[in-house]
């Protein structure tokens, strides 16, 4: 439920941000001329545009992490195959583990491969940024055992206010 009063946060703010700015335009406007409140929406935009350029050379990064175990092509194998792992899942969003992998020709044992993480749904005001993920092979050949860490962080308007650690534990079963 936090996550939903978090995300309509975060857009009641924008909404009266963006509110207070054509108010701030038609007072410069009336008190500093036409040129004044073109200039100053300009620079408004310019604050704006470089803010989400760099946002989105850091979510570039961060959105969608793999992290590779081993090569597919090193190992003598049929085919691979792909074992989603719901981690959490709350009211409006869930965070979710792929894993691949493989079965070794000779043995049929599983190996995986790579994992990543990532969450989806409403995820306004939060970012998920996965860390480590260690992937591990188990007694029984149908499962794996998982560690997922985490950060997940929080956003006003585009400023981080907390961080917080998220750590993930289980079994994995095909």
């Amino acid at each position: 439920m936090i996550y939903l009063f978090w995300g309509l946060l975060n857009i009641a703010l924008f909404i009266f941000f963006i509110v207070i700015c054509f108010k701030a335009t038609k007072h410069i406007k009336e008190k500093m001329g036409l040129f004044a409140s073109i200039v100053f929406v300009f620079g408004l935009l310019s604050f704006v545009g470089h803010s989400s350029i760099e946002n989105n050379k850091e979510l570039k990064y961060s959105q969608t992490k793999t992290w590779k175990f081993k090569t597919a092509d090193s190992l003598n194998s049929k085919a691979t195959y792909f074992l989603k792992v719901n981690l959490e899942k709350n009211f409006i969003s869930k965070y979710d583990l792929m894993i691949n992998y493989t079965e070794d020709i000779k043995g049929g044992k599983k190996i995986p491969i790579s994992a990543s993480s990532s969450t989806s749904s409403f995820v306004s005001g939060t970012n998920w940024r996965p860390m480590s993920i260690i992937i591990n092979k188990t007694s029984d050949n149908n499962q794996f055992n998982y560690i997922v860490l985490g950060v997940v962080e929080w956003h006003i308007l585009g400023t981080t206010i907390y961080l917080q650690s998220k750590e993930y534990k289980g079994i994995a079963i095909k």
